[in-house]
C-alpha cells in the first residue's frame, strides 16, 4: 500500500485492515437488461415479476450490478445480478425495508427481456439522480474507513495533527462501490459498529455525471452480515442514507 511518508509508522496496523473495494465510476450510456447499471430499466423478462413494498406500490429501482462485469471480491458470488429497491416512500424509503435481488441465472435474449421499466415515471418519490448511467469498476485495496469507531482508537487518537490529517485523508470512504469499507456522512448505524452487518453490497455517493445526490450532499449504504452473504441471503440487507 502507498503510504506518506509521516505514516509509515502505521503501515503495518493499515495493512492488517486492508479490504478489496470496487470503486464504481459511471457513464451516459445505454444498457443492455443484464449490465450493470444506475437507474433505468432493471432485468426483467415480466412485468409481474417487478417487486411491490409493503405499501402496495411497486419499489423504486435504485441500481443493478452484474457481477460477472467487475473484478471478482472475496465472499461476493461471482456471476448472476444483484439488483437493489427501496420503498417508493417519502424520503428515498429511509426506515424501511429494503429489498436485494440475486438473480443467479439470466438470459441474453433480449426479446425475452423488459426494455423499459414499467413503473419509472410514475414513482411518488423523485430518484435521488436526474440521469441513469452505465457502471464502470476499478478494484483498489482500501484501509478502515474514518465511519468506524475502531479507526480512531487504532490510528487516529495516536497520531499527532499533521499524521492525524494524513490519516483522515487516506481512510476517508467517500465514492461509490461494492465491497470495502462504507462512508456514513453522520453516524454509523449500530449494526455496521457492532460488526453484525458490515460487508458493503452497494454504496451510491455523489456523483456529477448522472446528478446523484441523496437529499443534501448525501449517500447511501447497503450493507448485509459475512455469513448471509456466504449463503447468498440477501433478504437480511440494511439499507441506510443520510446527508448533512
Amino acid at each position: 500500500m502507498k503510504l506518506p511518508a509521516n505514516l509509515e509508522r502505521f503501515r503495518e496496523g493499515l495493512e492488517k485492515t486492508l479490504r478489496q473495494s470496487n470503486e464504481i465510476t459511471f457513464t451516459l450510456e445505454e444498457t443492455k437488461p443484464w449490465e450493470s447499471k444506475l437507474g433505468g430499466c432493471p432485468y426483467l423478462e415480466r412485468p409481474e415479476d417487478y417487486p411491490v413494498g409493503a405499501n402496495g406500490r411497486p419499489m423504486m429501482f435504485l441500481a443493478q450490478i452484474n457481477l460477472e462485469e467487475m473484478p471478482p471480491l472475496k465472499d461476493f458470488p461471482d456471476k448472476g445480478i444483484l439488483q437493489f429497491y427501496i420503498e417508493d416512500i417519502e424520503p428515498y424509503g429511509l426506515d424501511e425495508a429494503c429489498k436485494v435481488l440475486y438473480i443467479e441465472e439470466y438470459s441474453r435474449d433480449e426479446a425475452r427481456l423488459m426494455k423499459e421499466n414499467p413503473y419509472r415515471g410514475h414513482y411518488e418519490e423523485y430518484e435521488p439522480f436526474s440521469d441513469s448511467g452505465k457502471m464502470n469498476f476499478e478494484q483498489r485495496e482500501m484501509p478502515l474507513t474514518t465511519s468506524s469507531e475502531k479507526f480512531y482508537e487504532l490510528f487516529y487518537d495516536k497520531a499527532d495533527k499533521e499524521e492525524a490529517d494524513a490519516l483522515h485523508d487516506l481512510c476517508y470512504a467517500s465514492g461509490s462501490r461494492i465491497g470495502g469499507y462504507p462512508y456514513f456522512v453522520q453516524n454509523a448505524p449500530e449494526y455496521f459498529e457492532d460488526g453484525s452487518c458490515d460487508e458493503v453490497l452497494l454504496q451510491l455517493d455523489i456523483d456529477d455525471v448522472c446528478g446523484l445526490m441523496f437529499g443534501d450532499s448525501g449517500n447511501c449504504t447497503f450493507l448485509i452480515p459475512r455469513e448471509d452473504l456466504l449463503k447468498r441471503d440477501f433478504s437480511g440487507a440494511e439499507y441506510d442514507w443520510q446527508c448533512c
